[in-house]
């Protein structure tokens, strides 16, 4: 019971150090083991590089239409959206985080 009173103490800890907004860049949560999960590429480069697009920042990642992006996500990932893409990308980050 110690045990689990201990692992509880940690985990909210854990959660605290969370608590509001994180940024945390695309590399962190867009790692190669979710991108190998989720995607058809080993990688987030191999995913841009085989894009129709030249990526090399958060700019340039802005810079594309939402539309033809959503499409080339539902097309090379598990993600119908990179809304989806994101949304599961932060989940994992976050329980990561958190040691669950």
């Amino acid at each position: 019971m110690a045990d689990d009173i201990d692992d509880l103490e940690e985990l909210a800890d854990r959660a605290e150090e969370l608590g509001g907004e994180n940024e945390v860049a695309l590399s962190d949560l867009f790692n190669p083991s979710f991108m190998q999960k989720h995607t058809d590429f080993e990688s987030l480069e191999e995913f841009f590089e085989k894009s129709p697009w030249t990526v090399k920042s958060e700019d340039d990642l802005d810079e594309i239409p939402d539309g033809p992006f959503n499409e080339y996500v539902d097309e090379h990932t598990v993600f119908a959206n990179q809304d989806e893409m994101m949304n599961k990308a932060g989940e994992k980050w976050t329980t990561d985080q958190l040691g669950l």
